[in-house]
């Protein structure tokens, strides 16, 4: 078995959110694109799964021009026998201002353990 870890900066956006979040997910999108279709070529997609991780969520409210740091956060399991199109676990009830999660601010408090994916 073989790990390979790959690392992507520049997450952390507390301002000008919306045009830089998808500028990173565009780049997340190719690198994923032509990872995908190397492992295909070798014939090894069905044996390959993959996954994202942060060390941190971000608040589901606006400080203005973008958002702050939070506790919970999505996590994207992908692979050829990965059955997605799903949510593991349960998804919050609410996602608004003062829901049973919310701390404040749009702050998650998540209900599992971010290795509970595993």
């Amino acid at each position: 078995r073989d790990i390979f870890f790959v690392q992507t900066t520049e997450w952390d956006m507390h301002d000008e959110v919306k045009d830089a979040l998808g500028e990173k997910f565009g780049e997340l999108d190719e690198a994923l694109k032509g990872f995908i279709t190397e492992v295909k070529a070798q014939g090894l997609w069905e044996s390959t799964v993959m996954m994202t991780s942060s060390d941190f969520g971000r608040t589901l409210t606006s400080n203005g021009l973008g958002t702050d740091h939070a506790w919970a956060g999505n996590y994207m399991v992908l692979g050829g026998k990965v059955q997605g199109g799903r949510v593991h676990n349960e998804f919050p009830s609410s996602l608004l201002e003062g829901s049973e999660q919310d701390v404040g601010r749009g702050r998650l408090v998540p209900k599992y353990p971010w290795e509970n994916m595993m």
